[in-house]
């Protein structure tokens, strides 16, 4: 990811070219190129997209043209959930998720998944709020194999109280 937000021609977007970005943003550009964890920035009005090559695997065939677009034209059914979350951030108020669920159409078809975040606000040089930098976990596999074993949990009591509630009668 980092050749290709070089190589993006930035002045296709509201960021401008990449000289003219303050400081703040090539500083979190830096650190989450740098990065294993998925992470991305949403920058400016618009919340223009800059990600990682951890958060690429999350946008499943919106990946490479989600690079330089506004999150919402990348991720439009997310909108009613994200929307209000990110709105918050705009306005000065980090906001942290242990699991969000989303239905997601990333590669073709709608999925559930569901995320842990971390929304962290980042003021621009006049001080009012520009951008989120955001950390992310997908916890979708985590979540469906608990979901997964608690109804198997359950299967197994009935089970048993069945075999209880019928047993040998004289």
């Amino acid at each position: 990811m980092g050749a290709r937000v070089r190589a993006f021609d930035w002045t296709t977007t509201s960021l401008g070219p990449q000289e003219r970005w303050p400081p703040s943003l090539l500083t979190l550009v830096r650190i989450m190129l740098n990065s294993r964890q998925p992470m991305f920035i949403a920058w400016g009005a618009d919340r223009t997209l800059i990600y990682n090559d951890t958060y690429a695997p999350m946008l499943g065939e919106r990946h490479p043209a989600a690079l330089g677009r506004p999150f919402f034209e990348t991720w439009p059914e997310v909108r009613g959930e994200v929307g209000a979350l990110m709105d918050r951030v705009y306005a000065g108020d980090p906001v942290h998720k242990n699991d969000l669920a989303l239905t997601l159409h990333r590669n073709g078809y709608p999925e559930e998944t569901h995320f842990a975040f971390s929304y962290t606000p980042v003021p621009g040089d006049d001080g009012a709020m520009t951008g989120l930098f955001c950390a992310c976990t997908e916890m979708t596999r985590q979540v469906l194999a608990e979901r997964q074993a608690a109804s198997e949990r359950q299967r197994q009591q009935a089970l048993l109280h069945a075999s209880v509630l019928s047993g040998p009668h004289p």
